[in-house]
């Protein structure tokens, strides 16, 4: 989940105001489906389906993402406009590690050739240590020459999370990538948050039908989690017949 909020904020950096860019990855694996959203004012917020999902590490002592993801899928991108307008494209995975699927995406999709690398390191506490990523893209006429200088660059990053762990910026990541006449544009703030609210949530029960809300209501009452940041709205008897007092029960 980290990795694909990695990778969904960096696409969206250079969205406009009021554009989401909505990422899932469904990949048959224990996980579930991964879902990340990345909001044009540097908000990102991420949930997977089965969190609770742990497994053995990697031979090389590394987390078994792919293993968790799964690799028989789709990486899904859908790209919201502030008009209510959509365009959505996909692609099938790669191997589920998130990277290699993004730049897949990328090929196809913009048919750009795209080099990806995201990480996140987790401590030996659970706590995310550090977690970063970095997309490169081939624009034309770049010569061949350069293209394979800059991969093989790409190749020899290593660990990207355990550089920015140790306290490398990614700026000094990025130029090792790109050389030193890199020009840098002004860092933008990322930061979790959630667009629920108790509002939305009421919507959400008032489209279910008078029986549904009935039933809840004898029951006394109903809970609204959201799957993003686990906050819990809590609707009484009295909240959920209010538009149903002048209506016939069935």
């Amino acid at each position: 989940m980290g990795r694909l909020m990695t990778a969904a904020a960096m696409l969206a950096a250079d969205f406009k105001a009021g554009e989401i860019l909505h990422c899932e990855v469904q990949g048959g694996g224990p996980a579930g489906r991964v879902i990340a959203e990345a909001f044009a004012s540097g908000l990102v917020r991420g949930r997977l389906d089965h969190p609770e999902v742990d497994l053995p590490l990697r031979a090389d002592g590394k987390l078994a993402v792919g293993q968790a993801v799964g690799r028989q899928g789709w990486l899904l991108v859908e790209r919201r406009f502030p008009d209510g307008g959509r365009y959505v494209s996909h692609s099938p995975l790669v191997s589920g590690e998130i990277g290699d699927d993004v730049a897949e995406f990328l090929r196809q999709s913009e048919q750009v050739p795209s080099a990806v690398a995201v990480g996140v390191l987790v401590g030996r506490d659970g706590a995310v240590a550090a977690a970063g990523g970095l997309v490169v893209q081939v624009l034309p006429p770049a010569p061949r020459e350069l293209v394979e200088q800059v991969a093989a660059r790409m190749e020899g990053l290593g660990s990207l999370s355990a550089r920015l762990a140790a306290g490398e910026s990614v700026e000094a990541v990025g130029t090792a990538v790109l050389g030193p006449d890199t020009h840098w544009h002004a860092r933008q703030p990322l930061y979790f948050g959630c667009t629920c609210s108790r509002d939305r949530s009421g919507e959400l029960l008032a489209a279910l039908s008078a029986e549904e809300r009935r039933a809840m209501a004898e029951q006394g009452g109903a809970e609204v989690v959201c799957h993003y940041c686990r906050t819990a709205y809590r609707f009484d008897a009295r909240e959920l017949l209010a538009d149903l007092a002048d209506k016939p029960a069935p």
